[in-house]
């Protein structure tokens, strides 16, 4: 039973997020998808590091997938490009944001994934984790800066001042 279970929530978790995509504009989708990729990738790599270092362990999911990418391509995709939307340009808000987002997955929903099998912390304390999770924002933050147009015309345009002079 828990096994069909967790196979409907694995996709559920996949499906549902991609559901609201529609309602972030297709403006504010297409400024924030190369960074939200980014970090879904960024993410699967830190996924193979912590799963050597037993930081955490990831379970079965459904065909060749493990359990974590479903999260990783669904809600956290998604909520990349929502948080991105919502707050970027307002950092003091984008941490605020990120930080009770994540504080409510690890000290409440992190049972909830814990109870499907999606995946579990091993030898990392649910500090350290937020921790991470925190380090991850500050990634995908930067990353948007670095490669927002308005942001790299203007660091272009300091550097040719400076060049002529």
């Amino acid at each position: 039973m828990l096994m069909k279970n967790q196979k409907l929530f694995l996709i559920s978790l996949l499906v549902l997020p991609w559901l609201t995509v529609p309602f972030l504009g297709r403006k504010a989708c297409k400024r924030f998808l190369p960074t939200a990729i980014f970090m879904c990738t960024f993410t699967k790599a830190l996924d193979f590091y912590g799963e050597k270092k037993t930081w955490w362990k990831f379970y079965k999911g459904v065909g060749p997938f493990d359990s974590m990418n479903f999260m990783n391509f669904g809600p956290y995709l998604v909520t990349s490009l929502w948080i991105l939307k919502m707050t970027f340009g307002r950092f003091p808000l984008y941490i605020i944001s990120n930080t009770v987002l994540h504080m409510s997955f690890i000290f409440g929903g992190l049972k909830f994934i814990n109870n499907y099998k999606i995946f579990s912390l091993e030898d990392l304390s649910k500090l350290k984790y937020l921790a991470i999770n925190f380090l991850r924002a500050m990634v995908l933050y930067g990353f948007q800066y670095i490669t927002e147009p308005t942001n790299s015309r203007k660091w272009f345009s300091l550097k040719n001042e400076f060049r002529k002079k």
